[in-house]
């Protein structure tokens, strides 16, 4: 594997740590060894749900990402770089539809080659606590094509689920299940594709609403999430939720109970604003005032971070090296880092 490749992903790792209070992964032992892969996520959280995903799985999956962000050169060479493969949309203009038919091909050879695909086959995001359906059928024109070039290719079906306790605020927590793997060749029936398509579809959907939480009714959602958040349940165990959301009446009106917010988490705010006042102020006053989905807020926060904290950093030590030495800056940098690192996991 690329040296630049790997040295990107470990500072992307690093970002994550620091960004999440608690990142908690179920089931890598359920991962097939020496298999091609298609890893399948519901989606809720933009790009940083794909983060998630491929920081910690141990393998390097290819993963579909909108063609938009492609159309600079120079942003489209360095998202290959990091095997990211457009793919299009209506919204994209319909004429830009006719290139999905080589996507789904160029993706169905690196199954054959024994790769990893990662995608998100309820084909858009969102932030409500449930699995969209129907699932689209993109992943399964991918295994079609893998399967055209070889009848007998062993592919298998990886489902993930992302669930985060607050996913458009920070800090969160996120924990990862992955659930155990489907046989494609278990489902494949080569006389009666559709057939085999609705199967796969099916149980995709079946295996993701039960590795994360999932709210049927978009009509009781509300009731439902208030009512789960007054008995506190930890969304980090979907398994725990879901048995929860059974036994409610999900018609039920409750009011919401505010929690209290321990004091130590108001000084440890204070004092992280404190020492990162600007790169907050260019965050409240100039981002995240922008019309922007909320389920974007987490991903531009990220990105925000990893890119100008470094930056940050390296003047406040450039200033305190010159004015105090270099002993004492690295000093003052480390408190600095250890005072970030503690609102994060304890704030």
């Amino acid at each position: 594997m690329r040296i630049g490749y790997n040295i990107l992903k470990l500072y992307v790792k690093i970002g994550l740590f620091c960004y999440f209070k608690k990142i908690k992964v179920v089931g890598l032992g359920n991962i097939p060894k020496d298999k091609p892969i298609l890893f399948l996520a519901n989606h809720q959280n933009a790009l940083i749900d794909a983060l998630i995903i491929v920081m910690n799985v141990g393998v390097a999956p290819f993963f579909l990402a909108r063609s938009d962000v492609f159309k600079k050169p120079l942003i489209a060479k360095f998202l290959r770089y990091l095997q990211m493969i457009p793919i299009y949309r209506i919204r994209d203009g319909r004429e830009t539809l006719r290139n999905n038919p080589a996507i789904f091909s160029k993706c169905g050879r690196l199954l054959s080659e024994g790769k990893a695909l990662m995608l998100f086959p309820e084909g858009n995001h969102g932030i409500q606590r449930r699995v969209r359906w129907p699932m689209r059928k993109g992943f399964v024109k991918m295994i079609f094509s893998a399967l055209e070039n070889d009848p007998n290719l062993d592919i298998r079906i990886v489902p993930v689920g992302l669930n985060y306790l607050r996913a458009e605020s920070f800090p969160d927590s996120v924990a990862m299940y992955i659930g155990e793997d489907i046989s494609v060749q278990a489902c494949f029936d080569p006389k009666n594709l559709p057939a085999t398509e609705a199967l796969l579809k099916n149980e995709v959907y079946k295996r993701l609403k039960q590795l994360t939480t999932h709210i049927e009714d978009e009509g009781t959602y509300d009731n439902v999430v208030v009512q789960l958040n007054n008995r506190n349940v930890d969304y980090l165990d979907p398994i725990s939720v879901n048995n929860t959301i059974q036994e409610i009446d999900v018609t039920f009106q409750e009011t919401p109970i505010q929690k209290k917010t321990p004091w130590y988490s108001y000084v440890l705010k204070f004092v992280f604003t404190l020492v990162n006042f600007p790169i907050l102020v260019l965050w409240n006053k100039k981002l995240k005032s922008r019309d922007m989905d909320i389920e974007f807020r987490s991903t531009m926060r990220f990105a925000l971070g990893v890119l100008l904290f470094p930056i940050y950093f390296g003047i406040l030590f450039l200033l305190f090296a010159y004015f105090l030495g270099i002993g004492t800056a690295f000093m003052l940098l480390l408190a600095h880092w250890l005072i970030n690192v503690a609102y994060m996991k304890l704030g």
